[in-house]
């Protein structure tokens, strides 16, 4: 019943948005505290990547309304039962330093801030939602 209550709603697109940000802002700080481990190399799932699969799923829902959100098997980021797993790439944009790391501080920094907004604008829309159906629930305006 909840299922199809939010079918038509942003709310399953919203709380993937949620998931995946929340994955990459663990990986984004694993980046920034291993930033001064020689040899280590930064990686990352591109988000461009998660938007397109996220359209594409959003299409396909309403082609097939009772499919739910289904995103592409091989794709590096997957949400299954547990949460979401991402299966991210070496960025390498970045010169080498002499203990072969690949560190750039203020683009993992940027990194950071573009996920934080982005999950930050994922809840408040979440939070908008769900503050319309209570009030549709209390029957206020």
């Amino acid at each position: 019943m909840s299922s199809r209550l939010f079918a038509d709603s942003p709310i399953p697109a919203l709380a993937r948005t949620v998931q995946f940000a929340a994955a990459r802002q663990k990986l984004i700080a694993s980046n920034i505290a291993n930033i001064e481990t020689p040899g280590f190399r930064p990686s990352d799932v591109n988000p461009r990547e998660f938007q397109a699969s996220l359209a594409e799923s959003i299409e396909q829902q309403r082609v097939a309304p009772d499919g739910g959100l289904a995103f592409d098997e091989g794709a590096p980021i997957s949400f299954g039962p547990q949460g979401v797993t991402l299966e991210p790439e070496p960025l390498g944009d970045n010169v080498l330093f002499h203990d072969g790391n690949d560190r750039s501080a203020e683009h993992l920094m940027q990194m950071l801030n573009e996920n934080f907004y982005a999950f930050r604008a994922a809840t408040q829309l979440v939070r908008f939602n769900f503050g319309m159906i209570d009030a549709a629930i209390r029957e206020r305006p």
